[in-house]
């Protein structure tokens, strides 16, 4: 790959944007192709400030755009190179977090994930190829998508982005519920959240475009992304993504590129999505994921006290993780100890909480984004008897009519508080006792 400075990138960005080939570019602009050619590889330094000029005329650029463009062709001037230009490639980034030392009982998800890698790779899959994962809170789509990324992302040989949404990211509670009480809906709004151009101008930074050469606004910087990421290979992750706005401008051109979207919610707008759901462990796989943690002898040493901790964490991996840590940190602990603090649902979301790894904040990350009727089923919903409920049980318990309720329990479906039973839906794992605490709370 050749040696590009950031002006001779942004020119060729710029002009493949507007659909241009350098013949029709250098007509335009009065200049040679031969010119053109050169300054797009970066053999030319020193751009005579009126061949810039017309360049700018003829690529339409006009205010700050215009300003950047010919400020960024200075610095050729003035640079040898230096600080002053950034090389734009060869940049091949190497984001992705560090893997979790064990991944367990999510081998059919990494099957299909490898699938789909080799239709980008070899050419078969016919457009750029989107996976959402999705599924409850605490259910380690994130552990997933990096632990995939790293197994897969050698056949993306343009390297792999990484970038963190932070739609599940703790926000202030006084202020979310004054959110809700204003929109009456969850806040993708919420001050938190990475706005697709703030996302953008990372990705862009990340394939090695100048600060300076990154555009204002944000239909510009996505036209950028997806000429840059038009031939090349790349596994993008976009971790925590709150709905399909903030993740539709993220996705690149190229047909050899794939992207990974962990989100809470399955966002089933996004056209031509391959969803993967990411559920609860099975008991063998949850054992297995304690055992990887805290030894098997350990576990080995109490079964029935083990089996019964899978239980009381509803198989859930974050919960799993937790438990795990709390052992090993207190490796005096026989399991049963753990267990019987439990045993009591009132203790059990404070007692499942190791360091900055904390179950009820999962849990709250999603609430805090429930509108404020919606929020209002789920904590209701926690006094329906019984494992599972149907709308008409559900509309009895939460003061609102069947209809309201059915779609307030969809909903809740997708935001990751309920799981769907066919025509009828239950509390998943330690949900419904999180539910019961803000039904205290809140009333």
């Amino acid at each position: 790959m050749q040696h590009r400075a950031g002006f001779g990138q942004w020119l060729r960005a710029l002009r493949d944007t507007r659909g241009l080939t350098q013949e029709e570019l250098a007509e335009a602009s009065g200049s040679s192709v031969r010119t053109i050619r050169e300054m797009e590889r970066g053999r030319v330094r020193t751009p005579q400030r009126r061949t810039v000029a017309l360049l700018a005329d003829a690529l339409g650029l006009a205010g700050a755009d215009r300003d950047r463009f010919v400020g960024l062709a200075r610095a050729g001037h003035r640079q040898q190179p230096g600080p002053g230009i950034a090389t734009a490639s060869p940049v091949v980034p190497s984001e992705l977090p560090a893997a979790v030392p064990s991944l367990v009982g999510r081998a059919a998800e990494l099957a299909v994930l490898a699938r789909l890698t080799t239709g980008v790779t070899d050419g078969s899959a016919t457009t750029a190829s989107v996976v959402v994962l999705h599924g409850p809170p605490g259910s380690g789509k994130s552990s997933l998508a990096v632990a995939a990324g790293h197994r897969l992302g050698t056949a993306f040989t343009d390297g792999q982005l990484f970038l963190d949404l932070h739609s599940t990211a703790p926000s202030d509670s006084a202020w979310a519920d004054s959110a809700r009480a204003d929109t009456g809906r969850a806040g993708s709004a919420l001050a938190d959240i990475v706005g697709p151009a703030e996302a953008l101008a990372g990705l862009l930074r990340s394939l090695g475009v100048p600060e300076e050469a990154i555009p204002g606004p944000p239909e510009q910087r996505g036209r950028l992304f997806r000429t840059l990421t038009r031939d090349r290979r790349l596994l993008i992750v976009a971790d925590n993504a709150a709905d399909e706005a903030q993740v539709r401008p993220l996705l690149p051109a190229g047909r050899h590129c794939l992207t990974l979207v962990t989100s809470r919610r399955p966002l089933t707008g996004l056209t031509g999505a391959v969803r993967v759901p990411v559920g609860l462990l099975t008991p063998q796989a949850a054992w297995r994921l304690l055992a990887s943690i805290v030894g098997e002898d350990r576990l080995a040493a109490d079964p029935t006290g083990t089996a019964e901790l899978v239980k009381l964490c509803g198989r859930l991996p974050l919960a799993i993780r937790v438990a795990g840590n709390r052992l090993a940190s207190r490796p005096g602990w026989p399991v049963a100890q753990l267990v019987t603090q439990l045993v009591d649902p009132r203790r059990r979301l404070t007692a499942l909480t190791a360091g900055d790894l904390d179950v009820r904040a999962a849990f709250d990350a999603s609430y805090r984004r429930l509108g404020a009727t919606i929020a209002g089923v789920f904590r209701r919903a926690s006094l329906v008897p019984g494992a599972e409920f149907d709308a008409g049980l559900l509309a009895a318990v939460t003061r609102v009519d069947v209809e309201s309720a059915a779609a307030a329990a969809e909903e809740l479906v997708d935001a990751g508080l309920l799981l769907p039973r066919g025509d009828r839906y239950a509390f998943h794992g330690l949900t419904r006792i999180y539910a019961r605490e803000r039904l205290a709370l809140e009333g």
